[in-house]
Order: C-alpha cells, then structure tokens, then sequence
C-alpha cells in the first residue's frame, strides 16, 4: 500500500515489490493472498512493457509454481507455458530460463502423472 502512494499504481519497481512480497506471503503458506499478488504484478508489467516482457515470464512462473504447489496443474501448466514463449522470444531457445522453465513443466508433468 505505501509503494502504490508512493509510486503510482502502475510502477515497473511496485510490480517487483508486489512479486517479492507475494514469494514472502508464499512461503508462509498464505497462497491466496499470494496467488492476488503476483497477478497484479503481472497486469502491471504487461501495461508497461507489454505482453512479451522478460519481467511478465517471471512473474508467470512464480505464480505457475505457487499453483503447482497447490495442485492446481491444469491452471499452471499454460502460466509455464506461456513463460517457455515468453523467453524463447526475449532470449531464443537455448538460453538457461528456458531451460529452467522446460524443467519446471516437466516436473508439473511428472507430478500431475504421479
């Protein structure tokens, strides 16, 4: 709430705060609250960099993991899905995120199998 006052509702650093913030309230089992949180961090980085920005692929994946963590595959596997696109775009195919993320959906895989 301070941030928002003092930056604006639409700052590129309230995005990273609202990502960092809901990471912390993950961790502590708050998943709900979480979950609005990296949304929002999502809706604003794509109003100021656009759909196909490295800090959206970020943000996609944490929330995708905070869901597969919850169960909840079938509403993760497009987030890291859309994230594998994301930095195949940014950064081509062979680049390390894409690498991370291609691991991070088969572990969803696996999961969702198991």
């Amino acid at each position: 709430e301070i941030g928002e006052k003092t930056l604006g509702p639409n700052h590129p650093d309230l995005a990273t705060r609202l990502n960092n913030l809901a990471g912390l309230l993950e961790n502590q089992g708050k998943y709900d609250e979480a979950k609005l949180l990296y949304e929002r961090a999502i809706e604003i980085d794509k109003k100021i960099y656009g759909p196909n920005h490295a800090g959206v692929a970020t943000n996609l994946s944490n929330l995708a993991g905070l869901l597969k963590k919850q169960g909840k595959y079938d509403e993760a596997k497009p987030l890291f899905e859309r994230a594998i696109e994301i930095w195949e775009k940014v950064h081509g195919p062979n680049h390390p995120h894409v690498a991370t993320m291609l691991s991070n959906l088969a572990g969803l895989l696996k999961d969702q199998v198991s």
